[in-house]
């Protein structure tokens, strides 16, 4: 991350409890360089078994299939993205949340440039 992303680069991962601004992690998200890369994150909390992250994703960009050893969620928080399930496809846009059981193949693209928080449980 750069120097200028005071945020992301100090905020804690575990704590006994933890207050994070998700409006400010997402701006600085957004002002990290990404280079050639069309996505890229910053882990926000990790402890526990659960894990918290903060994914901007470019317009086409995809998560490709894959899935999580526990229960998953996306929580669209700027833009659209295409799920797709073995059987099914759908549209989520912002403040559509999205969870999965463990185990459950999906893939994510973006179809706007999409900020999404991305939640998995300890499996």
């Amino acid at each position: 991350m750069t120097q200028g992303h005071a945020y992301l680069r100090t905020h804690t991962l575990s704590a006994e409890h933890l207050l994070l601004d998700l409006a400010e992690a997402a701006v600085e998200l957004h002002g990290i360089e990404a280079g050639d890369e069309d996505r890229h994150g910053v882990t926000l909390i990790k402890q526990g078994g659960l894990s918290v992250v903060m994914t901007h994703l470019a317009p086409a960009a995809t998560l490709t299939e894959h899935a999580a050893r526990g229960a998953a969620t996306v929580q669209v928080l700027e833009g659209r993205v295409r799920v797709a399930l073995d059987d099914e496809e759908f549209e989520a846009r912002e403040g559509y949340l999205v969870a999965f059981d463990s185990g459950v193949r999906h893939s994510v693209t973006a179809i706007d440039d999409s900020t999404l928080l991305l939640t998995l449980g300890g499996g």
